[in-house]
């Protein structure tokens, strides 16, 4: 967390200069307040209204400060939780797609809310205000001193004591912030998967039984976060009885005084005016510490999320493929599993297409995955051009897949085919009539919005308008996971013709679908075996 507050320390320091300077005011118009109070009272009226004209210059030199500290210290908040917000993502995007894969998105969604709003309200938020309070502490401390040591050494030893509360509780602040974070992890995960299938729930009419699965999820998530609080409750509740407690008996002290004729008036009303503005401070710079305590845990998780991901981006990545890929003698097997693929051997050459087909569970997919870099063969070996693929990071510089599933973004039609690339409008016109898309084929329709994972649109739509944006993408090799999927008979013919007509890619296609009078096309057709 340490960056984010480098990054923005023009702020921080621009609300601690304010601040510092506020309560400077404030201790010195205590003073002017009892100066007041002590003319006053011996009749020097014309003393008297010139220390309350400086007092109302005081008062409003320190609310306009305080004022700059507010807006500085918003600047400060405001610049870190958007340096995390934006670590947290690029964190998630820098994943390998099986590594993201292995979290469920829910739990990404709460990276980027409960997670990182916590560590803005319990650190960030936490951070300037811990400034305020101390020096108000340290001003308030100099000026009793000022008054007299006695007092001021009695009441800094009777006010400090409820700072030792939150230390003595730390480990069980940290665990009930740590299972709170947690649990809202877990039901926005639930909930983000309740809402991907909202369509099965609708259909099955099982909305009574979604919403007692919810309740029991997000019942267990109030039950962390009242724990939290009622932890928080006591450890304030114990800091402000010991605080009064010690206002007490400083006050005695301070009657104490006066009656002893070591105090006038207006050095009581100075002195209780101080005692007052250290004792807030102090109950406040206990729960400053609670909160600081309690995130401790959740910032170092969060450092984690992000570093090691940073850190995992190593090694080269495909950007041509000029001649071949070969799998020779592939096996592969997930974990735990039996082999999916056994002594699997495929030379593809560029400019030639080929067709990969079989039953649910041959290895069709996998074997496009292996060349996505997703996993590691277990034997045998595949290479790119002579090379081992092994030594690749990545080989999507030079590849395109589209799955059978259509993905598209809440943005415009244009943005989903270039993805944000320049592509003239010409370019995108000839490919929509090309897939049959005439009714987008204009400005004004690529202009228009789709709506969350093209919700606006059929499932052809949807399947066709991907299918133009891979094959915008113009790269040596396409990968085509089901392209005819959800597609009447009329436009697959007319997808079917449109692919075999491409010219200089490596085309590899996994489809059970293709008129067997087209096979011939092919370069190669694998039938594949479970």
């Amino acid at each position: 967390m340490k960056r984010y507050h480098q990054r923005n320390r023009a702020a921080f320091f621009g609300a601690l200069f304010c601040i510092l300077s506020s309560n400077a005011l404030a201790v010195v118009l205590q003073f002017f307040k009892g100066d007041v109070l002590d003319h006053a009272i011996v009749g020097e009226i014309s003393t008297t209204i010139r220390y309350v004209l400086l007092l109302f210059s005081f008062i409003l030199g320190e609310v306009l400060l305080y004022y700059l500290y507010k807006r500085c210290s918003a600047q400060y908040v405001v610049g870190c939780v958007r340096l995390l917000k934006r670590d947290i993502f690029g964190s998630i995007l820098r994943r390998s797609y099986v590594a993201y894969s292995a979290r469920q998105q829910g739990e990404y969604i709460a990276k980027l809310t409960n997670e990182a709003d916590a560590i803005r309200d319990r650190r960030f938020k936490m951070l300037p205000l811990l400034f305020d309070i101390l020096s108000k502490i340290v001003f308030v401390s100099a000026a009793l001193f000022l008054l007299d040591w006695w007092l001021a050494l009695i009441t800094i030893a009777l006010l400090t004591t409820p700072l030792y509360i939150p230390k003595l509780i730390e480990k069980r602040l940290q665990k009930a912030q740590a299972e709170y974070l947690k649990a809202c992890e877990e039901n926005l995960s639930k909930v983000n998967d309740w809402l991907r299938g909202f369509e099965i729930i609708k259909n099955f009419s099982v909305e009574r039984h979604i919403l007692r699965r919810f309740d029991a999820s997000n019942d267990n998530t109030m039950k962390k976060l009242l724990e939290d609080a009622t932890l928080g409750a006591i450890s304030q509740l114990i800091t402000t009885l010991i605080s009064y407690l010690s206002y007490f008996v400083v006050l005695v002290f301070a009657t104490w005084l006066v009656l002893k004729g070591d105090f006038t008036a207006g050095s009581f009303f100075v002195a209780i005016g101080m005692i007052d503005q250290l004792s807030y401070p102090l109950i406040s710079l206990a729960e400053i510490i609670r909160q600081l305590v309690s995130i401790r845990p959740a910032c170092d998780t969060m450092e984690r999320f992000i570093v090691v991901e940073t850190e995992s981006t190593k090694g080269k990545a495909l950007q041509h493929v000029a001649k071949e890929i070969r799998y020779q003698d592939v096996s592969f097997a997930y974990p735990n599993a039996t082999p999916i693929l056994k002594r699997f051997d495929l030379t593809a050459e560029i400019g030639k297409k080929y067709l990969l087909k079989g039953p649910s569970g041959c290895g069709k997919t996998t074997a496009v995955n292996l060349l996505l870099r997703y996993y590691d063969v277990n034997g045998g070996s595949i290479t790119v051009d002579g090379v081992p693929i092994e030594e690749y990071e990545s080989t999507y510089g030079c590849m395109t897949v589209e799955r059978q599933e259509a993905v598209l973004f809440h943005d415009t039609l244009r943005n989903n085919l270039t993805m944000y690339r320049n592509i003239s409008d010409k370019k995108l016109i000839v490919i929509l009539n090309d897939l049959g898309l005439s009714k987008f084929a204009s400005r004004a329709a690529l202009d228009s919005l789709i709506t969350e994972n093209g919700a606006n649109l059929s499932g052809g739509e949807k399947k066709r308008i991907c299918l133009a944006r891979a094959l915008l993408r113009d790269t040596d090799v396409l990968l085509l996971d089901e392209p005819l999927a959800n597609l009447d008979d009329a436009t697959a013919e007319r997808i079917e013709d449109l692919l075999l007509s491409i010219q200089g890619k490596l085309l590899l296609i996994v489809s059970h679908q293709f008129s067997e009078e087209k096979l011939q096309t092919f370069d190669r057709v694998l039938t594949m075996k479970a």
